[in-house]
């Protein structure tokens, strides 16, 4: 793991931050995984992206090799430019990420829902929201 700032924007090293998680250490929280997901999508870790997703939730893709050519093509034309959480409480996150496409802003605000299978923390739904204040 390289000693470079987290791609979550946490401020923090990476080694220190998601890092760990996208080592196998399992995040004890709702917002550790939703970071950590956040800074897999930034730094290509598809796989990472797969196992923290439900299977049982809407955004589970049964096509493997699809799903991650999908991946593959969001993030060659994102940059990740950003990311504040705006509230976490119980098993639900409310974000708002910097995103960047072809010059073009293309930030959101997701209020994510996340499940706990067998002690893991997985990621099983969200929706937009209203555009947070920047």
């Amino acid at each position: 793991m390289a000693d470079r700032r987290c791609a979550c924007h946490s401020h923090r090293k990476e080694k220190r931050c998601c890092g760990p998680f996208h080592a196998g250490k399992l995040p004890d929280t709702p917002t550790q995984l939703m970071r950590s997901r956040f800074a897999a999508y930034a730094r290509g870790l598809y796989d990472y992206i797969i196992e923290t997703t439900d299977p049982e939730g809407p955004r589970w893709v049964a096509d493997r090799a699809a799903w991650v050519a999908s991946m593959e093509q969001f993030t060659a034309m994102t940059r990740f430019a950003g990311l504040r959480i705006v509230e976490a409480e119980g098993d639900t996150v409310t974000f708002h990420a910097v995103l960047e496409q072809m010059g073009q802003d293309a930030s959101f605000t997701e209020r994510s829902v996340f499940v706990q299978r067998d002690g893991r923390w997985l990621y099983h739904s969200g929706d937009p929201t209203s555009p947070a204040p920047r």
